[in-house]
């Protein structure tokens, strides 16, 4: 485990610590903030930007889980396994961009 601190990389870590910031707000049921939608704005953007790509899948799976989750008419139920979908789409990307900056030679 290296880490080499080029700017991207750097950069790489402030998206994982907003990445962080998501994930604590979601585990306190804060279904109502923009947050997870601001992370995946800087999370496509740096990737665009930085020329590192994640899985796709995995990116707009969780997009589309951090938009559903904003609908106010679903139940409870629904709302919390929408909400631990999203929270674990959102712990895979933490865990790519990691070993991404991390364990990449």
């Amino acid at each position: 485990m290296y880490f080499d601190p080029t700017p991207a990389n750097v950069t790489g870590m402030l998206v994982i610590a907003l990445a962080l910031v998501t994930i604590v707000f979601l585990m306190q049921k804060r279904y109502d903030s923009n947050l997870p939608l601001l992370f995946y704005f800087v999370s496509i953007s740096f990737q665009s930007i930085a020329d590192r790509q994640l899985n796709p899948y995995l990116m707009y799976s969780g997009l589309l889980l951090a938009l559903t989750l904003r609908f106010e008419f679903m139940g409870k139920g629904v709302t919390k396994f929408v909400g631990f979908c999203t929270t674990t789409a959102l712990i895979g990307i933490v865990w790519a961009m990691f070993s991404d900056i991390f364990f990449s030679a």
